[in-house]
């Protein structure tokens, strides 16, 4: 299902593509599909670099881990992976590193993705830029990060209306992606990455406090008129998320300041990737 969703994901950010919808739809012309391979690809790529951090990390520290299972989501390709902990951690420290490694791993990546993703639709001809994914302004103001990216690098495409289709290199769309996923997994929910990290970093009965307390936003979210995102991400945590996390060995030793600042910065970045820029609208 997760491949699936990914592929899906790439075939729609090409849809507002005139190319693209003159041969899908009017020619009947499947081949163009290919084209959508490399994105794909790249979607599927940022969650192996996110799993291949949690395994490095996981043995380095000494904790067993379950085989990943994908997350299927039509809206972003992939929500990431469930990773089970098969054994108890040492300590809240190795919690901690072990539940930012995956997560951060990936936005690192994703980073990389959008920054040069803008780079090469800025200097790019106009004959690459008709056949690149065709998205509206809308979906790049969605993200605080992305908008602020845009605005930065790109100030002028910022300036049409929210309706307005931008063609955007496929990178951009593959760093979206990862960064959005990832921002999700750091938000503090139970067995979430970022749940993990929370009840580390704080204590379980803080954690639990905060899990809640992210469950009734996003159910707010959901009541207020959102996209449906944050009710299916909602969804997929009751149903197998819900619960906190396996106890570390040594819950009394509290985790250094350098890794408090690391998860409190990683969860700055993750609101930041999920609330909207000005004046666009909410992708959740």
């Amino acid at each position: 299902m997760t491949l699936v969703t990914a592929f899906f994901y790439s075939v729609a950010c090409y849809a507002l593509n005139p190319i693209f919808f003159e041969s899908v739809v009017n020619k009947k012309d499947l081949t163009v599909l290919v084209g959508c391979i490399p994105l794909f690809v790249g979607v599927l790529a940022i969650q192996v670099v996110h799993e291949l951090a949690h395994y490095l990390v996981a043995k380095a520290r000494g904790i067993k881990i379950g085989f990943p299972v994908p997350i299927p989501a039509a809206q972003l390709g992939s929500f990431g992976s469930i990773t089970p902990l098969r054994s108890f951690p040492p300590n809240r420290a190795a919690l901690l590193d072990f539940a930012l490694s995956g997560p951060v791993a990936a936005m690192g990546l994703s980073f990389i993705a959008l920054i040069t993703g803008i780079y090469q639709t800025v200097y790019a001809s106009e004959s690459a830029l008709s056949h690149f994914p065709v998205v509206p302004l809308a979906m790049l103001k969605s993200s605080f990060l992305t908008g602020s990216l845009l605005s930065f690098l790109a100030p002028k495409a910022m300036m049409m209306p929210l309706s307005q289709p931008i063609p955007i290199h496929p990178l951009f769309m593959i760093g979206f992606s990862g960064l959005i996923s990832s921002a999700l997994n750091l938000l503090p929910i139970f067995r979430l990455d970022g749940g993990r990290a929370c009840s580390a970093a704080l204590g379980n009965r803080i954690g639990a406090i905060a899990s809640a307390g992210t469950l009734l936003f996003l159910l707010s979210l959901t009541l207020s008129g959102g996209t449906g995102l944050a009710f299916a991400w909602g969804i997929f945590v009751i149903f197998f998320q819900r619960h906190p996390e396996i106890p570390v060995r040594d819950e009394v030793t509290e985790v250094d300041d350098f890794r408090l600042g690391a998860w409190i910065a990683s969860l700055a970045t993750s609101i930041l990737a999920l609330v909207p820029f000005p004046g666009g609208p909410w992708f959740l």
